[in-house]
């Protein structure tokens, strides 16, 4: 992987972590955590699947 795609990664697991326990602060656990956990996944892979198509970025 490319020191891009590394810093893309990085960049959204820190966003997905600090909205993960902006929810558990607000009383969220358990099964629902992990469900929004795997969407995230989900949107993280999907964006960077659109934006190396678009950019041509491997």
């Amino acid at each position: 992987m490319s020191i891009g795609a590394w810093m893309w990664a990085a960049v959204m697991a820190a966003l997905a972590i600090v909205y993960l326990r902006g929810m558990r602060s607000d009383g969220l656990t358990g099964n629902k955590m992990l469900k929004i956990a795997l969407v995230w996944v989900a949107i993280i892979l999907g964006a960077y699947v659109i934006v190396s198509w678009l950019t041509g970025m491997s």
